[in-house]
């Protein structure tokens, strides 16, 4: 895990500032939607160069409405 993240063999590290935006971001969706009872973003892929760091593919699900708050 970390040392893949921090660069091995040479390779530079991700750009850690992208992975904290999106777990920030991701974290505030699901305070701001209590509606998402599960989400999964498999996977995200992490570069050096932020604007090259992005989530493949990923899934919301929704509580039954009559649950919601």
């Amino acid at each position: 895990g970390d040392a893949l993240l921090s660069g091995v063999r040479g390779e530079p590290p991700v750009a850690f500032d992208a992975l904290e935006d999106v777990i920030q971001r991701v974290s505030q969706l699901v305070l701001d939607l209590p509606e998402i009872a599960e989400m999964d973003i498999n996977p995200f892929l992490a570069f050096p160069q932020r604007e090259r760091s992005v989530a493949v593919d990923g899934r919301i699900r929704l509580r039954d409405p009559g649950t919601w708050p």
